[in-house]
């Protein structure tokens, strides 16, 4: 039955992973962590890169012909676009064997790439400073809202009032913030019509960096996420290093309670349809049955761990007992 467990979790765990390859575009991790409740929630949300747009929807002061004038901070999205198109042209600059044609048409490209970046970048600054009166307003509610004295008061209305102006809070930044990625895929779009037809066609778009050190926090989590579970749920089927898969997935498991606590007094509640406990749910006791996959050697019982015990482990640990005895009996000696 230990092995009936292990390879029901393994399944379990193969499929979420399997499934998050297949739907990659659907999947992430994001609204996971920020539908987070209960007393570690503020650490989930943390994980959301600018999750209430202070850096994207920043506001700074100038002086402008004697008066103090506010509106919005370009440099951080220039900085960004400015990253990007580096990159794009870093992909189609010709290499050292290029003829004079070839370099001329890239130094154009530089030009016309400048002049799409500054009027997109010009663009996006007249439009959000159209808006900068809402945005203050809305940074006003937000600090108001996070100051709030009776945020820790357990009246069940406040824990409604409060859960319900924290999603108005997001969204009414997720509009200014969807407006920008729009712009900024508007960008990428023209910056390729700027190309040379036989270069577009010879090379195509530029791929998405393979380097997970230059993704963005939410496309980190969503990679390691996707492959973790898929490796995870892998090793426990043909029982391949089980005991680590199995605190690999405990641990997990222990992320999704914390995020979902079973508690009564956390707002909201758990919708009726999924039962009632007190921090004993359904995930709870998968992560108890992970941990005693993990505790016991289920993995050499119709697994691989047998030939990785039984290769590796056993005459590792034989020659170690086998030196220890050699040196004790020179110790009587």
């Amino acid at each position: 039955m230990l092995v009936v467990l292990r390879l029901c979790l393994g399944c379990h765990f193969l499929y979420e992973g399997v499934w998050k390859i297949k739907h990659s575009d659907e999947f992430s991790a994001e609204p996971f962590l920020t539908q987070a409740k209960g007393p570690v929630a503020n650490l989930f949300y943390a994980m959301v890169p600018d999750l209430y747009g202070r850096q994207r929807l920043k506001i700074v002061e100038s002086q402008q012909q004697g008066k103090t004038v506010k509106q919005f901070d370009i440099q951080p999205l220039r900085e960004r676009w400015e990253q990007y198109r580096q990159e794009f042209l870093s992909f189609y600059e010709p290499g050292r064997g290029a003829d004079e044609d070839a370099r001329a048409a890239f130094e154009e490209l530089k030009k016309q790439t400048q002049f799409v970046l500054d009027r997109h970048c010009q663009s996006a600054a007249d439009y959000l400073n159209s808006q900068v009166e809402d945005i203050e307003a809305y940074f006003g509610a937000l600090e108001r809202f996070e100051n709030d004295k009776e945020a820790h008061q357990g009246a069940p209305f406040q824990k409604q009032r409060r859960w319900n102006q924290m999603f108005q809070l997001r969204a009414q930044a997720a509009g200014w913030i969807a407006e920008l990625e729009g712009r900024e895929a508007l960008l990428k779009s023209a910056l390729q019509e700027c190309l040379p037809k036989s270069w577009a066609d010879e090379k195509g778009p530029p791929p998405h960096s393979r380097n997970p050190l230059r993704w963005n926090r939410i496309e980190q989590i969503n990679f390691a996420v996707t492959y973790g579970l898929t490796a995870i749920g892998f090793c426990l089927l043909l029982g391949l290093f089980t005991r680590l898969a199995a605190l690999g997935g405990a641990l997990f498991m222990l992320f999704v309670i914390m995020t979902q606590p079973a508690w009564p007094t956390i707002f909201p509640p758990d919708p009726p349809v999924v039962g009632h406990a007190l921090l004993i749910n359904k995930d709870f006791i998968e992560m108890v049955a992970l941990l005693l996959v993990a505790t016991s050697a289920v993995g050499r019982w119709g697994g691989l761990d047998y030939l990785v015990y039984h290769l590796i482990v056993d005459p590792f640990l034989s020659k170690r007992i086998n030196k220890t005895g050699q040196m004790g009996n020179l110790a009587r000696r």
